[in-house]
């Protein structure tokens, strides 16, 4: 899980703004002795109308927000040594793919954007580009500080093959707790079929797809035998049911979880389209942290 390129975090664009990206980079950096790069798009809108077409100013007052911005990341790492990359780029998302394929990091560390939903939608923002196109684990981050010690929720699929996806998700969810001395479980969200389909479908359903409670038994033993395959304690593992996002959002919020980490995939161009993939639905509603993993075998447009 360690890398010698280590951890990449984002800034959010304003100067006087708290950063909580960097403090959550800097506390795993530290926990696990990694080294930290810190990337800010240093382009200014407001500067560039201000100056019009002299070059010499723009380059001037480019140089002056860069070295405000230097001064401002090591007030934030305070006392920690960081790899500063600060310059302007108008083509946001390319500098973003170009940082991340430069750096080659073993985590990325983002702001979760507070946009609306609407806005989300019509414009991507940047934590949907790195859990979409980074090739790393990407963690997207709110406002308010991990607790003492930080509550760990790994959400599984343990019925598919191991080795896959969930090992990934569990391994990357121990790696961080450890790291942290933190707590770790495992939930499994299970979103029954509608009635209907049961009945409709009959005899091409699975044999444990008869019904709701043959479905619920075969997800017990399933995620049973996952967390013996994994080493967890019995007592931390749950099974949850209803709709994923919701279920996950509201259990997070009950239990107190810091960290919800789950898995994606990569997705075809079209796939890419359809807006609500479970982690992407999960930033717009949960208000803990979000840690996505990828697959061994993902494969990254960026790269």
């Amino acid at each position: 899980m360690s890398s010698d390129n280590g951890i990449l975090v984002f800034l959010d664009r304003d100067l006087k703004a708290p950063q909580p990206a960097l403090e959550k980079a800097l506390r795993l950096a530290r926990a696990a002795g990694q080294p930290v790069t810190v990337a800010v798009n240093s382009d200014s809108p407001a500067m560039r109308r201000a100056v019009g077409f002299d070059d010499a100013r723009r380059e001037s007052a480019e140089r002056q927000i860069a070295k405000a911005w230097e001064k401002r990341i090591d007030e934030l790492a305070d006392g920690t040594a960081v790899t500063k990359r600060v310059a302007p780029h108008r083509d946001a998302e390319t500098a973003l793919r170009d940082t991340v394929v430069e750096c080659a990091p073993s985590l990325v560390v983002v702001h979760t954007s507070e946009e609306g939903t609407l806005k989300r939608h019509l414009f991507t923002p940047r934590d949907w580009l790195l859990i979409r196109h980074a090739p790393c684990p990407v963690l997207c981050v709110h406002s308010q500080p991990w607790g003492t010690p930080p509550r760990f929720t790994a959400a599984v699929e343990p019925e598919e093959k191991p080795g896959g996806l969930d090992a990934a998700v569990i391994h990357t969810a121990r790696y961080w707790s450890e790291q942290l001395h933190g707590e770790l479980e495992a939930v499994h969200v299970l979103e029954h079929p509608d009635e209907t389909l049961l009945l409709v479908a009959g005899e091409a359903l699975p044999e444990y797809a008869a019904s709701a409670n043959s479905i619920r038994e075969y997800h017990e033993k399933a995620l049973a035998e996952f967390a013996k395959r994994e080493n967890l304690p019995e007592e931390k593992t749950t099974l949850l049911e209803g709709p994923v996002t919701r279920t996950l959002t509201a259990y997070c919020e009950e239990e107190g979880a810091d960290l919800l980490v789950v898995g994606t995939v990569r997705r075809n161009t079209v796939e890419r389209l359809l807006l609500g993939a479970t982690a992407e639905s999960l930033l717009t509603r949960t208000g803990n942290d979000v840690l996505v993993v990828k697959p061994e075998d993902f494969e990254s447009d960026w790269r």
